[in-house]
């Protein structure tokens, strides 16, 4: 078995499992952390993401219930506490090596289609 833990690290790993529920909310988070003043619509975040507006919603209202991002008046914006904007920098950080971000993929695979045990 692959020990996804040390590759990534316990802190990356609990981030994961709580908040990144698809692969879809892995580039929210990465737009928004890359982009901390931020300041848009639906619309303007599927364009800037190249996805529907449809597709975003709940994407958007679990990282809202995660406190990561706010929405108020139809406007989206990040806001994390530090130590949660710190545990987002290690994993946009783990997005850049390619060993760990197969890791994050594949734990974010498993997340969407867990396997049945053999």
């Amino acid at each position: 078995m692959y020990d996804l833990e040390g590759v990534l690290g316990p802190s990356v790993m609990q981030f994961v499992e709580r908040h990144v529920r698809s692969l879809l909310t892995w580039d929210i988070l990465v737009f928004f952390h890359r982009n901390p003043e931020a300041v848009l619509d639906a619309n303007g975040l599927a364009s800037r993401l190249g996805r529907r507006v449809e597709e975003l919603e709940t994407e958007i209202d679990a990282l809202c219930d995660g406190r990561i991002l706010q929405s108020a008046g139809g406007l989206i914006r990040y806001k994390p506490t530090p130590e949660m904007r710190d545990t987002i920098g290690k994993f946009v950080e783990a997005c850049q090596d390619r060993g760990r971000r197969l890791a994050l993929i594949a734990l974010v695979l498993h997340k969407i289609a867990p396997q049945p045990p053999a």
